[in-house]
């Protein structure tokens, strides 16, 4: 067995972890409320792969957990899906890293709906009463390629300057050194590994 494949049992093994915790804290928000201002990012750097899962009620990204019923809680609303198909203009890396985005998946869920970032249809807005469903979620997956991944050691929160009602963050990141856990604020807004 060559170090080629040990590489991609750990990337199976670290994706299993950021897979196993996004399930646990997706457990915990359908078990009990959610935190307004706290999201959750989970990060997995393999090589030169790295993978993130971002969740943030809501509120901390427009303000709002209801649908958006009125001309500019839609546009809201599609503004943060489009800034959160910009990873690392939320979460920046090191340059010296050279992580480019190769994919970027973002889901707003309303109540028991999913918009993949299509504009929300007047007509079913205006039917649906602004509460139902409770509370809204934003999720986003990325995918990036680094040129040298080694070179994240340090990581940045532009996030807050964007989403002024988020507070914090709970970010977990998985590499060949193990899991590390942190929290980040308004006010801590600098992870150093």
């Amino acid at each position: 067995m060559g170090m080629h494949h040990h590489a991609g049992v750990f990337l199976a093994a670290g994706m299993l972890i950021v897979a196993s915790a996004a399930h646990a804290a997706e457990e915990s928000r359908e078990l009990g409320p959610h935190v307004h201002g706290r999201g959750t990012l989970s990060i997995a750097i393999e090589t030169n792969d790295v993978q993130m899962e971002f969740s943030a009620p809501g509120m901390d990204i427009v303000g709002f957990e209801h649908e958006a019923g009125t001309a500019r809680q839609k546009k809201a609303v599609q503004a943060a899906l489009a800034d959160l198909r910009e990873p690392l203009k939320l979460f920046a890396l090191p340059d010296h890293a050279e992580c480019t985005v190769t994919s970027a998946d973002v889901t707003l869920i309303a109540g028991d709906r999913e918009d993949r970032g299509a504009a929300v249809e007047a007509d079913e807005a205006a039917e649906t009463d602004e509460h139902e469903g409770g509370h809204a979620e934003f999720r986003a997956t990325y995918a990036l390629t680094c040129g040298d991944a080694s070179q994240i050691t340090s990581m940045d929160f532009p996030y807050f300057d964007r989403f002024r009602d988020a507070e914090g963050l709970d970010v977990t990141i998985v590499d060949a050194n193990g899991e590390t856990a942190f929290e980040v604020s308004r006010e801590a807004r600098r992870v150093e590994r």
